[in-house]
């Protein structure tokens, strides 16, 4: 206990330097009726971006947003004119302006913006993270784990992917300012959960779509992580980072005119310290290590246009030995050592006559050298000796327009083109193989208001592959009602696609593509302190891939189920807190499935409740957040085929703790955080692997570290922030 108890560890700190580093202005007001009567349920928006704000009982609200310069107020209320007003945003800004609406709107200035209540875009309609939300939810800080506690994700311990509502891991796709990454996560071996490349704190704001997106996606059957990178800060910073196992060190210069700044970091981990004091579940030749650098550059454009430019290179490696689930008396040693590039160059402005443009380019590589030896414990002699490298590269340009027409509707259409290099090399069989696709895509959606109370979402997307010489045409619709209340009923409709896995696709390229039809029906009430989300869905999966007897397309499946969302942070003074359940019911026939069947990597239940409080007293915040799900399917090859994953595990539990204090060190702003996961020592099992030579042999998957503990402090020269949190209560 006491081990783990001083232990320093837990890669949460990749992602808090960044979002430690950014200053806020603020723009507060009121809303009324002819300067007289309070209105409560306006949508007030800084045109252009997500920043924004719902009011109050009394009319009353309060914007937090890092955009600077000249901007626009866009505020709208439901039988009500449009209201916009020009305003002009400085360093350290607190703006008070008034909002005055008259009777009757006649005009939508922006149909998507920040409050649900007045449209279906896929923004409005998910559950948003801040970078804050991330970093003080109690997990490893990482990305994909703080949104394992929202409704659809699933408590997928062994895998550092997303598995939403009945989906496998590779039916969510990540996308930064509008494009895909194909490589989120690090390299890992299997059974052992990876970490996103990619810290929060680039980040103003974590986007979840648990189905039905928009039809300027594509290629995920399930839903979609959608992250937009933060624009120009304030001012220049700098960033220090000091752990037993990770350093890194980061800035970012700001010219003095506001319009453009440049930056980067370094990094490097080594979990070796951390085994030392608490010993992993399964045996490391070689602890992970890693190490990485990024730059970056924003540059704004006359008065709306920005562009900017993200790029990373890194390295990674690890090894392990463990049992070998067929043969009794034999272990494999497994290494890999990877190298990743990735770069993201994305360009918005707004054109003449109402228009708007963006264009992105992105490109990443992907090279994996892993080594794979099986050999006897009582002889040391090699049964098995295979060295391999997969090396990918994949290449996406994304260009879309979108116009304002009719007054009261929005036209949003594009291309985008993919390009997806690999290349598996045998090194000892002197075997390579390499296959490309060229994917094509199309799509045209508008957003539009059909009366004051109904807006109405349509699209629909074309794509072809080259690989698969396959098309798909792929429909999507969405229909929202605005309460007087300002809640909002929405139901939803779409086709969705997705490519076969490529590890499928080595084995037989002209396979159909994979299929799912969404159909969603939600209802929300949001404002600045409360959000209130539940959802329906039904999910209809057809064309999955099946292994048994040949590869085909004859696979299928459905998923439905409900969820439930709330968050306050008004009820109890100085509490956030959120509170989630899903109820899922799916079965899919896919891959080697002897029958149509529960899949292993979804619980029919699953819940969790995050709660945070900031103490200005003790400049301390402290947050709990407690996870279940319930057991779920695994494989026991002594049950009869009727039988065939009717065996689950137990229930999981995790109850986890995050002390964030904020000490004063002359003029920085710096944090020591302390986290610790599943405090209470539960056991948690992830399920099991037989032996195929014995199977009354087998050997539990459970996590590597329980529980896992890290300390940390980081610091950063150039801008404070302890009033902001203090003021958000985080």
């Amino acid at each position: 206990m006491l081990r783990w108890k001083t232990l320093v560890c837990l890669t949460f700190g990749l992602c808090l330097y960044g979002s430690i580093s950014w200053g806020q202005a603020y723009i507060r007001g009121v809303a009324t009726y002819n300067k007289i009567n309070p209105l409560v349920g306006a949508s007030i928006t800084i045109d252009g971006t997500y920043d924004g704000a719902t009011s109050l009982k009394d009319g009353s609200f309060q914007i937090e947003t890092q955009e600077l310069g000249k901007q626009k107020l866009v505020c709208h209320l439901i039988g009500f004119a449009d209201v916009t007003i020009p305003i002009e945003i400085t360093k350290g800004a607190s703006l008070n302006v008034e909002v005055i609406f008259t009777m009757k709107a006649s005009r939508i200035e922006e149909v998507v913006v920040r409050n649900p209540a007045f449209t279906s875009s896929d923004k409005s309609r998910v559950t948003t993270l801040k970078p804050l939300d991330i970093l003080t939810t109690a997990s490893d800080g990482n990305i994909t784990s703080a949104l394992k506690t929202l409704p659809g994700a699933q408590q997928i311990g062994e895998s550092g992917d997303l598995f939403v509502r009945g989906g496998t891991g590779s039916e969510t796709k990540t996308v930064i300012d509008g494009l895909v990454v194909n490589n989120f996560n690090y390299s890992s071996p299997s059974g052992v959960a990876s970490r996103s490349r990619f810290p929060p704190g680039l980040f103003k704001g974590s986007f979840f779509s648990s189905g039905g997106y928009s039809a300027l996606y594509g290629q995920a059957l399930s839903s979609t992580l959608i992250l937009d990178s933060e624009d120009i800060p304030i001012k220049s910073s700098a960033d220090l980072t000091i752990t037993p196992f990770w350093l890194g060190a980061g800035v970012n210069k700001v010219n003095r005119n506001g319009k453009n700044s440049w930056g980067g970091s370094v990094n490097y981990t080594n979990l070796a310290p951390i085994f030392s004091l608490m010993k992993p579940a399964m045996q490391f030749d070689k602890v992970p290590e890693y190490l990485d650098a990024t730059f970056f550059a924003r540059q704004k454009i006359g008065t709306s246009g920005m562009l900017k430019f993200y790029g990373s290179i890194g390295s990674n490696s690890v090894g392990v030995t463990q049992n070998d689930a067929d043969y009794e008396g034999v272990k494999d040693e497994i290494s890999i050592k990877s190298k990743n590039v990735y770069t993201n160059l994305t360009y918005k402005q707004h054109l003449k006559n109402g228009w708007k443009m963006y264009a992105g380019f992105s490109w990443s590589g992907n090279y994996d050298n892993n080594a794979i030896r099986a050999y006897r414990t009582d002889s040391s002699i090699t049964v098995f000796d295979s060295v391999g490298k997969f090396n990918s590269s994949y290449l996406q340009a994304k260009w879309v327009l979108t116009k304002q027409i009719f007054n009261r509707s929005k036209l949003h259409f594009g291309t985008e083109f993919q390009n997806n290099d690999e290349k598996i090399i045998s090194v000892k069989k002197q075997i390579e193989k390499a296959q490309t696709d060229n994917l094509t895509a199309l799509f045209v959606e508008t957003d539009t208001y059909l009366s004051d109370n109904l807006t109405a979402r349509i699209g629909l997307r074309y794509e072809y592959s080259s690989l698969m010489d396959k098309a798909n045409i792929a429909p999507r619709a969405s229909l929202g009602y605005t309460f007087m209340n300002a809640s909002v009923l929405t139901a939803s409709y779409g086709e969705f696609y997705q490519k076969p896995d490529n590890n499928l696709l080595w084995q037989k390229q002209n396979l159909e593509f994979t299929n799912a039809s969404h159909y969603i029906l939600t209802y929300q009430k949001s404002d600045s302190y409360h959000s209130f989300r539940t959802e329906l869905f039904y999910k209809d999966y057809k064309r999955l891939v099946k292994t048994v007897p040949d590869f085909n397309n004859n696979g299928r499946g459905y998923a439905q189920g409900i969820e439930l969302f709330w968050r306050d942070k008004k009820t109890f003074k100085g509490f956030d807190y959120w509170l989630t359940y899903s109820y899922l019911d799916t079965q899919r026939e896919f891959l080697n499935y002897a029958k149509l069947a529960q899949p292993t990597f979804a619980a029919n239940h699953t819940a969790s409740a995050v709660v945070k409080k900031f103490f200005s007293g003790l400049a301390t915040n402290i947050g709990l957040t407690y996870t279940y799900a319930s057991g779920r399917p695994y494989y026991n090859p002594n049950r009869p085929k009727e039988e065939f994953l009717s065996d689950k595990t137990i229930d999981f539990h995790n109850l986890g703790l995050s002390v964030a204090y904020l000490p004063k060190i002359k003029k920085t702003f710096s944090v020591l955080v302390l986290t610790v996961s599943n405090i209470l020592g539960n056991q948690q099992v992830y399920g099991y692997s037989y032996s195929k030579s014995d199977s009354s042999q087998r050997t539990a998957i459970t996590p590597v570290n329980n529980p896992f503990v890290f300390l940390g402090l980081f610091i950063n020269f150039g801008i404070d922030r302890s009033n902001e949190i203090i003021n958000g209560r985080l």
